[in-house]
C-alpha cells in the first residue's frame, strides 16, 4: 500500500521528490554546474495542501464527524488533522518506506534520518505523484486514501495504549468490585455494515447495553453506549473504555445521593431529639442548673457538687425512659 507512493512512471520526478536542497547547493559548488533534477522544496508545499485537502476528503467519506464516533464534531476534525499530519507520523511512513537510504542530502548524513526532512520528502512523493498521475486528483485520492486509513488507526490504538490497560478487562473488573452494591449486566451486539459513502469501505456499529440495579437505593438504570469505526477491536474496547467512564460517574451520582439521605434522615433525628429535650428541661427547676456562682470555701463547694449530682440524676432517670 504505500509502496505505490514509490511507483512513477516519470522516474526524474522521483529522484526530485527525494532530493534535498543541501544536495543540490552542494552539487552545483562542487561541479560548477547546475542540477538538472532540481530539489523538492516547492513540492513539499504543495504536498500538504494535498494532504489537508484529502485528510478532509477522507473524513467526510467515513461519515465525520459523527455524534456516535470519538469525532462528534467540526472542531475535533481539525484536532485530529494537527495530531495526524504532522512531521513525526510523517517520518515514521518515511522510515516504513526505507527512505533514509533513497534520500539525497549531499554531505549531511545525519539529515536522513531526520524528522524534518523525512516529513517533507513524503509531502514532496505526494506532490510528484500528482504530476505523474497526470494531474489525476481522483487517482491521487486512490493512492492517498489508504494512507490516511492508516494514520487514523494508529491514532486510535494510540489512544486505546495510553490508558496503560485493558479497558474490556478493567471494565469486568470493576464490575466485580462494586457487586455488593450494584449490579449491572451488559449486553454487546455488533453489527457490520458498508459505508453508503464508499462501497469499499466496511464499518462496525457496536452498541453496550448497561442494565443497573442499585442494591442500596433500590432504583433501577439503563445505559446505553454506542460508537462505529473501521476496526472492530479499537471500537469495541472505545465502548468499554468510555462505559467505564459512565458508569464511574453514575455510582458518584447515586452514593451522593445516599450521603443526602442519610443526612436528611439525621437532621430530622436531631430535631426530635432537639425537642424532647427541650420539653424537659422545661419542666425542670431551672434554679437547679445555676453554677456560675463562685465557691470560695468548702461549704459552698460541696453545695456545686451536690447540685450537679442532682444534674446528673435527672438525666439518669431520663434515660430509663
Amino acid at each position: 500500500m504505500l509502496l505505490q507512493l514509490l511507483a512513477f512512471k516519470n522516474k526524474n520526478l522521483l529522484i526530485r521528490a527525494l532530493t534535498n536542497k543541501i544536495h543540490e547547493l552542494e552539487y552545483n559548488q562542487k561541479c560548477d554546474q547546475q542540477y538538472i533534477y532540481g530539489n523538492n522544496e516547492d513540492l513539499a508545499v504543495a504536498g500538504q495542501q494535498f494532504l489537508e485537502f484529502y485528510f478532509y476528503d477522507f473524513m467526510l467519506l467515513q461519515g465525520y464527524p459523527n455524534p456516535l464516533s470519538c469525532f462528534k464534531k467540526p472542531n475535533d476534525i481539525i484536532q485530529l488533522r494537527q495530531r495526524l499530519l504532522n512531521d513525526s507520523n510523517l517520518a515514521d511512513i518515511g522510515f516504513q518506506l526505507g527512505l533514509p537510504k533513497f534520500l539525497k542530502v549531499g554531505n549531511q548524513i545525519h539529515l536522513k534520518n531526520n524528522q524534518k526532512v523525512l516529513a517533507d520528502t513524503i509531502k514532496s512523493l505526494i506532490a510528484a505523484q500528482y504530476y505523474d498521475k497526470y494531474q489525476d486528483l481522483e487517482s491521487l485520492r486512490d493512492l492517498l486514501h489508504p494512507v490516511m486509513d492508516l494514520l487514523l488507526n494508529n491514532i486510535q490504538s494510540e489512544q486505546i495504549l495510553q490508558t496503560k490497560y485493558n479497558p474490556k478487562s478493567n471494565f469486568v473488573e470493576y464490575l466485580t468490585t462494586i457487586r455488593e452494591e450494584i449490579e449491572v449486566q451488559p449486553i454487546l451486539t455488533v453489527e457490520w455494515k458498508k459505508n453508503e459513502e464508499n462501497n469499499l469501505q466496511s464499518m462496525f456499529l457496536i452498541t453496550l447495553d448497561l442494565q443497573i440495579k442499585n442494591k442500596m437505593l433500590s432504583e433501577d438504570q439503563k445505559l446505553k453506549i454506542q460508537k462505529q469505526g473501521i476496526s472492530k477491536r479499537i471500537t469495541e474496547q472505545q465502548i468499554y473504555l468510555e462505559a467505564l467512564q459512565e458508569l464511574k460517574n453514575w455510582q458518584e451520582t447515586q452514593k451522593n445521593k445516599f450521603l443526602q439521605i442519610l443526612e436528611q434522615q439525621f437532621d430530622d433525628n436531631n430535631i426530635a431529639s432537639t425537642s424532647v429535650d427541650s420539653q424537659f428541661f422545661n419542666n425542670t427547676n431551672k434554679s437547679v442548673y445555676n453554677f456560675l456562682e463562685q465557691f470560695d470555701n468548702d461549704e459552698k463547694q460541696k453545695e456545686f457538687y451536690d447540685s450537679l449530682s442532682k444534674v446528673l440524676t435527672q438525666f439518669e432517670e431520663k434515660d430509663e425512659f
